[in-house]
Formats: C-alpha cells, sequence, structure tokens
C-alpha cells in the first residue's frame, strides 16, 4: 500500500510539471529562439495569468482529493497508517501553498482609494 501511495504522490508531481511545462510555452523549448522581442514580452504575460488561474483552479482540487484518500487509508480494512500520514501531508502542503497564494494575492492589487 505504501508503494501506491508513492507512486501517487510521484504521478500528482509529474502531471504538475507537465502543466507547468505547458503553461510556460513556448518558453524552453526549441521554438524559443524563433521569438521576437515583442512575441517574448506577450506570452511572458500570458504565461504569468495563465499560471495563476491554473494554480488557484489546480491546488484546491489536489488537496481534497489527497486529503479523501489519506482518508480511505486509514479507513479501509487493510488500512496503512505510514501512507495515509503521506497522503495528509501532499493535502495539508497543497492547501497551504494555495492560501500563501490567495493571501499574496490580495496584497498585490492596487488601491483604488486613493
Amino acid at each position: 500500500m505504501l508503494f501506491k501511495a508513492i507512486v501517487t504522490v510521484l504521478m500528482v508531481i509529474v502531471g504538475l510539471a507537465a502543466i507547468i511545462w505547458v503553461a510556460n510555452w513556448p518558453f524552453n523549448t526549441p521554438w524559443e529562439k524563433d521569438l521576437t522581442a515583442e512575441q517574448r514580452r506577450i506570452n511572458a504575460a500570458h504565461n504569468r495569468r495563465h499560471h495563476r488561474a491554473a494554480i488557484r483552479g489546480i491546488l484546491p482540487i489536489l488537496a481534497i482529493v489527497f486529503g479523501i484518500a489519506s482518508v480511505s487509508l486509514l479507513s479501509g480494512p487493510e488500512s496503512d497508517p505510514f501512507a495515509a500520514v503521506v497522503m495528509g501531508v501532499c493535502s495539508v502542503v497543497c492547501a497551504g501553498v494555495f492560501g500563501a497564494l490567495i493571501k499574496r494575492g490580495r496584497r498585490r492589487r492596487p488601491s483604488t482609494r486613493r
């Protein structure tokens, strides 16, 4: 059961890495050298917006999925406490990073009262 938990966590990490790589498109690819300065600026601004939206959508879902996996690993007939703790830690980390991103995003907005 521990092996399944480790494989699950690694698959999620690989999936996130793939999402980040796709979100950085066309940077860090062979096609990057063909971009003009204006295209680089436009793509960089688009990627920043895309990263924020993707992470704010994915992290809460991952936190919930890891939490459900943790509870199911503890309450099943063949419970595995270590795997449940690993999944619980992943859930807490995802929720913490999401909370930090939301809190940071609120501070960065300029005040409209000025």
